[in-house]
């Protein structure tokens, strides 16, 4: 049987929440918008140790960086220009004009598309990453934060009209406007979750996140997790979430099916933005305390506070060369056997096969549900050994995985 086994870079895409230990990930960079300095940030997260500041456009606001870690584009609230950073060299290498005071950004998974909120001209702006150029734009009022479904087809945006607070829905494809979801008070920051079936949402003046049904665009929980929360974010597993919470300064982790805080840490004044790394640690950037506190989340510790500058807000990290996923095909009722990775990388086994598989560890500490056709399931392995597991649907399917030390 012809397999896919693949090694490729995601970056993020690795987090484990559980992990009984981690290592830092070489070449990593954490860039944050630092807002009254007009300048962003550099940190090294192997040393936690600010490289460079960055000076750009007045205002930084939105970062993003392309899926290969090479670019990194930041917004500028005080300015009409969106600064286009070159991660080699952490300089400035152009600036695209998108018009008055932007906020937010997003880019499509396929690094093609950069989607401004145009907050100064109540448009989201799409902007073509190889052109360096907007190529089209959706009219939303005061758009604030946007964010883009795992498939790329759809966005959503946080509208903050007073008096007609939305979450508006645009096709990404068509760049037009496709629906919304009025809301009682102001949106903030939006996560949605790598099944694309559920968003969470924090709103202003209210203490609790917003769970949004992405199929009937419609809210069907809300979450407690302490004053003024903003910036919700999901694991790549879809399994955990995190929310900062302003006023009380903490880090929550959300368990996704239950809808419920499992955990929850002190982290600076004011928290802002979060951001991962695939070995298991949370940035958090603290806009009143001028600090970016580094979380352990396998054990919930603050590990630093680092000084960055004035006024942090959004943030990105980019750059975990070594860290990867080996995919492998699921097929003929057959696994991949004795697959070989290194501790901090995950495999990912995509169905090839028409009837449901499961991938179950033959020590019961870990079972990926069935798995459709069509479907995949990804796993990170943290530490070193050798993994056992099977298919609990048709048990004659076995495999095993090797993970290696790291060097």
């Amino acid at each position: 049987m012809k397999h896919r086994l693949v090694a490729k870079l995601i970056f993020g895409a690795t987090l484990s929440l559980c992990a009984p230990a981690w290592s830092h990930a070489d070449g990593a960079k954490a860039y944050v918008g630092l807002f009254k300095d007009n300048a962003v940030g550099v940190i090294d997260t192997a040393t936690d140790h600010v490289l460079h500041t960055i000076p750009i456009a007045s205002g930084p606001h939105g970062l993003v960086a392309t899926p290969d870690g090479s670019t990194v584009f930041a917004s500028s609230d005080a300015d009409s220009v969106v600064s286009v950073i070159d991660t080699a060299t952490d300089k400035v290498t152009g600036v695209i004009d998108v018009g008055k005071a932007t906020h937010g950004l997003a880019i499509t998974p396929d690094g093609k598309i950069v989607l401004v909120a145009g907050f100064g001209t109540s448009s989201v702006l799409f902007v073509d990453v190889a052109r360096r150029s907007v190529v089209g734009r959706a009219p939303v009022a005061d758009p604030h934060n946007v964010a883009v479904t795992p498939d790329g087809q759809t966005a959503y945006v946080a509208s903050q009209r007073k008096g007609s607070f939305a979450l508006v829905i645009l096709d990404v494809a068509t760049m037009s406007r496709k629906g919304t979801v009025s809301l009682d008070k102001m949106p903030r920051a939006i996560g949605i979750s790598p099944a694309d079936t559920k968003l969470y949402l924090t709103l202003a003046g209210s203490n609790a996140v917003q769970v949004i049904d992405t199929r009937s665009n419609s809210i069907v929980a809300q979450i407690p997790v302490g004053a003024a929360p903003h910036h919700p974010l999901f694991s790549p597993d879809g399994k955990t979430a995190l929310v900062v919470s302003q006023g009380p300064g903490v880090l929550s982790l959300i368990d996704t099916a239950t809808d419920t805080v499992r955990a929850s840490v002190k982290v600076g004044e004011l928290p802002h933005w979060i951001a991962l790394t695939p070995d298991g640690r949370a940035y958090v950037s603290n806009e009143g305390s001028n600090d970016v506190s580094v979380v352990n989340l396998a054990t919930m510790k603050v590990l630093a506070n680092i000084p960055v500058g004035d006024a942090p807000r959004k943030m990105v990290i980019t750059g975990a060369k070594e860290l990867g996923i080996v995919t492998t095909g699921i097929s003929s009722f057959a696994f991949e056997n004795d697959i070989s990775i290194t501790a901090g990388q995950a495999v990912r086994w995509i169905n090839d096969d028409a009837v449901p598989h499961t991938v179950t560890g033959d020590d019961g500490s870990w079972d990926s549900g069935d798995i459709a056709p069509g479907s995949d399931y990804t796993k990170t392995f943290a530490v070193a050994g050798k993994f056992q597991y099977h298919c609990t649907i048709h048990p004659s399917m076995t495999g095993t995985i090797v993970v290696k030390e790291r060097m």
